[in-house]
């Protein structure tokens, strides 16, 4: 086979490899007054442990909120972290068993310009499987007093194959008619896009450290 077989050969299998295999992505659309952002991650972890991750963070959403600030909300700048932008304090939640709802109390701060303390946002947590081995976990906006008008979104765990699946998350966002002056699609990006593209990262990451702590173990025991 002469070069020139040989390189249409090898480009032919990169651009195949590229079209076979997903990247990660994340984009924001402001329609209407509402941010729509789509997350997508590929995760190189079982079904079982991504699942496992996902059920320790709606747990800890609900009893244990401090737990998520070692993993799933780390590096998201929610406990009075210094910004040009936007503050935020997430101080705690509480979890009706009987309503299935979630009371969140937080402060907004916008620096040099107002303060809200105490913003209690209320949300509704669900969740579906489907029969092709998808679960989804909704997070549904009840109430908020000022800050957002409306939430809605959804966090998927989507398998692959054995040892991998694709996390995805859509971001409905609404906010309060102050707050919708103040921000632009570029201030949204900077205060709320990235956190939601850190938040989905940081899930991945927990199931992968989690998958390769799995397969050091097995690997140890045959040993």
């Amino acid at each position: 086979m002469n070069k020139k077989n040989y390189l249409l050969l090898f480009c032919l299998s990169f651009v195949t490899t590229l079209m076979a295999s997903p990247s990660d992505s994340i984009s924001t659309v402001y329609r209407d007054g509402e941010y729509v952002t789509s997350c997508q991650v590929w995760v190189n972890a079982s079904d079982s442990i991504s699942d496992t991750v996902t059920h320790d963070f709606d747990f800890q959403m609900r009893y244990k909120l401090d737990a998520l600030f070692g993993w799933a909300l780390k590096g998201m700048n929610l406990r009075k972290e210094k910004n040009e932008l936007m503050e935020f304090y997430f101080k705690s939640t509480s979890y009706n068993k009987k309503t299935n709802v979630i009371r969140g109390v937080g402060d907004v701060v916008v620096p040099g310009l107002i303060t809200v303390p105490n913003i209690i946002v209320e949300s509704r947590l669900t969740s579906k499987e489907y029969t092709n081995g998808k679960k989804t976990v909704y997070i549904d906006l009840l109430s908020s007093n000022g800050f957002l008008k409306k939430m809605y979104c959804s966090f998927s765990v989507i398998p692959k194959n054995d040892k991998e699946v694709i996390y995805t998350l859509e971001s409905h966002v609404r906010f309060g008619w102050f707050f919708n002056i103040f921000l632009t699609k570029k201030r949204f990006n900077n205060i709320m896009e990235w956190r939601l593209k850190r938040f989905v990262h940081n899930l991945r990451d927990e199931a992968e450290r989690r998958e390769k702590k799995s397969v050091d173990s097995k690997q140890l025991s045959v040993k």
